[in-house]
C-alpha cells in the first residue's frame, strides 16, 4: 500500500500532475483520432457508379437515415395525391386522399399508406410506435447493402474500434481517479480542478471516437449524386413552382424515376419550399421542431451523432423523432 500511494506520480504536487495530465489527455485524444481516420480507407476505393436503376428512397436513407426514408416515402405518395397534407396552427395532418385511388404501389409506400389508416398528424411519423417503426425492416435492408458496399460504417468497423475508444477512456478516467484518492490519502482535498479536467477528457475522448454514420466512400457517394444531379433539383423546383401546376411524367432517363422524388432522395425535402409542395416540407419542419425539443428533454446529452442526423442508439426514445436519430447517444 505505501508504494502504491507513495511514488513520484503519487506524491507530485498538484499543478505538475494538472500539467502531466493535460499532456496525457492530449494524447490519447490524438491517438483516438489517428486510430478513428485509419480504421475508415474507403477514401483509397474508387467511388461508385451512378447505377441506371437508381432508388431515391435508398438514397434517402444513405443522407440521412430511417427518418429521411420515411420523408422520402410520404413525399412521394402526396405527391402522387394518395396522400394529403393540411396545416392547422402549430399541427400538421397527413391524410389519405379520399377521391384517389392508389395505384401500383410499392411494398414500402403500401405499408406507409397503411399505417396512416385516415388521418395523422405528422410528428407521430417519428414517435416510438410511429411509421419510422413500420419501416425498420426496410431500413435493414437498405443497410446492410449499403455496409456491403462500404457506403456506411458496419457494425464490424465499429466494434473493431470499439475497444480503442474505451482504453483511451478508461486510461483517462483511471490516471484522474487514482491521482485522487493519492491526493486525499495525503489530505489534499484540493481535487477540484482535478476532476474538471478528467470529465473534459473524458468527454472529448468520447466525441473524437465516435465514428460517422457514412464512410468516406459514402460521403465521396453522395457528393457525386449531388453534383450529378444538380442540374435536376434546379429544374424540378422550377417546374413544381407554381402553385397547383403538375410535375412532368416519371422521365425515362432516371429508369423511370420522378426527377422532384428522385431530387427529394438526394437533397432533402428543403427543395420543396416555395412550391407547390411548400405545405409538405413545412409539415415536416413542425414534426421536426416538436420532435427535437422532446429530445432535448429526454435525452439531454445526446450530443454526438452528427446532429441527430442518422443514428440508431436512441431510436426508441429521441433518436427517432429527431430528424434521423441521436446517432450516438451512449455509444
Amino acid at each position: 500500500m505505501d508504494l502504491l500511494f507513495e511514488n513520484p506520480i503519487a506524491q507530485m504536487y498538484g499543478p505538475y500532475f494538472l500539467a502531466v495530465y493535460a499532456v496525457f489527455i492530449l494524447g490519447v485524444v490524438i491517438v483516438l483520432a489517428i486510430a478513428k481516420r485509419l480504421i475508415d480507407r474507403t477514401d483509397r476505393l474508387p467511388s461508385p457508379a451512378i447505377p441506371h436503376k437508381i432508388d431515391p428512397y435508398e438514397i434517402a436513407f444513405l443522407r440521412g437515415g430511417i427518418n429521411e426514408l420515411a420523408r422520402s416515402v410520404v413525399f412521394s405518395l402526396v405527391q402522387n395525391k394518395v396522400l394529403e397534407v393540411s396545416n392547422s396552427g402549430k399541427d400538421s395532418f397527413i391524410s389519405r386522399s379520399k377521391d384517389q385511388v392508389a395505384g401500383n404501389l410499392r411494398n414500402i409506400e403500401k405499408i406507409t399508406l397503411d399505417w396512416f389508416g385516415e388521418t395523422r398528424n405528422a410528428k407521430d411519423i417519428f414517435g416510438k410506435s410511429g411509421l419510422v417503426v413500420q419501416l425498420k425492416s426496410f431500413a435493414d435492408v437498405y443497410a446492410t447493402s449499403l455496409e456491403q458496399r462500404q457506403l456506411l460504417t458496419s457494425d464490424e468497423s465499429a466494434a473493431g474500434f470499439s475497444m480503442f475508444k474505451w482504453i483511451g477512456i478508461l486510461s483517462i478516467a483511471a490516471a484522474g481517479g487514482y491521482k485522487m484518492i493519492a491526493a486525499l490519502m495525503n489530505g489534499r482535498f484540493n481535487i477540484t480542478f482535478l476532476v474538471i479536467l478528467g470529465v473534459i477528457g473524458v468527454i472529448a475522448a468520447r466525441y473524437v471516437s465516435k465514428l460517422p454514420r457514412m464512410t468516406k466512400l459514402g460521403n465521396a457517394y453522395l457528393e457525386r449524386l449531388q453534383l450529378a444531379f444538380g442540374e435536376l433539383k434546379v429544374r424540378a423546383t422550377r417546374e413544381s413552382a407554381a402553385v397547383g401546376q403538375q410535375m412532368p411524367s416519371a422521365q425515362t432517363t432516371f429508369a423511370g424515376v420522378d426527377p422532384l422524388l428522385l431530387s427529394v432522395g438526394v437533397f432533402g425535402g428543403s427543395i420543396l419550399a416555395g412550391t407547390m409542395y411548400d405545405s409538405y416540407n413545412k409539415a415536416f419542419e413542425r414534426s421536426q421542431a416538436v420532435s427535437a425539443s422532446s429530445c432535448g428533454a429526454s435525452c439531454g446529452s445526446c450530443s454526438d451523432a452528427g446532429s441527430c442526423s442518422g443514428g440508431s442508439s436512441c431510436s426508441s426514445g429521441c433518436g427517432s423523432g429527431c430528424g434521423g436519430g441521436c446517432g450516438g447517444c451512449g455509444s
